[in-house]
């Protein structure tokens, strides 16, 4: 049995509200590696470690959800509360997200249905917790859903190594020190909101993604009309049952729908389907991407960045990524194209990291 098996066998029995369920499988353990040299109470301990360092999250915390249906977990790796804050706050009008304080809401998918989950926030962890009951198989979902959303699994001390002498991004990554790249809880709402933030500007594009929010629970609905409900963000199924019609009274381009629609039966039919870090380059997820109409290079690299997880993509030609090296730089001009992969390129692997460092120098940016 691998290792990784043999510790999701024990998370999904603590989920299950199974009290004595932390093993210490320490024949498994040992034939992987991980107790070599452990003992009696020590192998106990390099469970742990393995379980933590798989999870991000203690045994003890699994135990909590379990018994309880809600839990708290501590980061364990540097963590810039108040930018997290501001940035999960950053459409107060947002449908489908709704943020007060270092309080969050919104609805997450899991298993097939979308569960209602709140999230509480402090300096070292996060309280979740989801609406209504949850198989342990769901809840270790959510668990990996949350740390998805935050970050939290984002390597930043190897980043903050890599670029901590550089003259620009080692100043900038001490003044912001804990700021991850928040991602979208699927591939599919980072494609949505990459077309639908093309060519326009932010304010209007948080527009047009409230009107499809709506517009994807009722097609009939007033697009403008606030509801005082928290909506889920729409599915693709969703998104391709809106009229033509309705799409163009609430002041979607031809060409914006179309798209929609394209990304929409791209992920149903399975063109992008399975896309992961773990099982294709950025170069194969990134083809896979552009061969969908109306995925240019910039959409595609904003979905590799915050819908897939991948570390070394650039939105080349993002007005704020511009705007940003311009600064920070003291270029004398917007860095064009060809600049701006040049000043980039001494953050790879880590390009994606950087690249969220220099939207973060700035107020607001359109990428966000």
């Amino acid at each position: 049995m691998a290792v990784r098996d043999d510790l999701e066998a024990a998370a999904l029995r603590l989920l299950a509200g199974n009290a004595g369920a932390v093993p210490a499988p320490a024949a498994e353990l040992r034939a992987n590696g991980h107790t070599a040299g452990f003992t009696g109470g020590r192998t106990g301990e390099a469970f742990r470690r393995a379980f933590r360092h798989r999870f991000g999250a203690d045994a003890e915390a699994f135990r909590e959800f379990g018994r309880a249906g809600r839990y708290r977990f501590v980061y364990g790796a540097p963590f810039h509360l108040p930018k997290t804050i501001e940035y999960l706050a950053r459409d107060p009008a947002n449908q489908a997200e709704r943020s007060e304080g270092n309080r969050y809401r919104r609805y997450l998918p899991l298993g097939g249905r979308q569960v209602e989950v709140t999230l509480t926030l402090d300096e070292r962890g996060v309280a979740v917790a989801p609406r209504g009951r949850l198989s342990a198989g769901q809840r270790l979902h959510l668990h990996d859903l949350v740390r998805r959303v935050l970050g939290l699994d984002q390597p930043l001390t190897a980043f903050y190594r890599h670029v901590g002498r550089h003259p620009v991004m080692g100043p900038l990554v001490r003044a912001l020190r804990g700021v991850r790249i928040i991602r979208t809880p699927t591939l599919w709402e980072a494609l949505c909101w990459a077309i639908l933030g093309q060519q326009i500007n932010l304010a209007f594009a948080y527009r047009l993604r409230n009107r499809l929010i709506r517009l994807g629970q009722d097609p009939a609905a007033e697009p403008d009309r606030p509801v005082p409900a928290l909506l889920p963000f729409p599915s693709p199924e969703q998104v391709l049952r809106i009229p033509a019609e309705a799409l163009r009274r609430a002041q979607f381009s031809r060409q914006k729908s179309a798209y929609l629609a394209n990304a929409a039966r791209a992920l149903l039919e399975g063109a992008l389907g399975g896309l992961s870090p773990e099982r294709h380059s950025a170069e194969e997820a990134e083809a896979a991407l552009l061969a969908v109409k109306g995925i240019g290079r910039w959409s595609a690299a904003y979905g590799l960045m915050r819908g897939l997880g991948y570390l070394d993509a650039v939105p080349v030609g993002d007005v704020g990524l511009r705007i940003a090296l311009q600064r920070q730089f003291a270029l004398a001009h917007p860095p064009d194209a060809r600049e701006q992969e040049a000043l980039m390129e001494p953050f790879r692997p880590y390009r994606s990291l950087a690249t969220q460092y220099l939207w973060r120098s700035l107020r607001t940016t359109a990428a966000e």
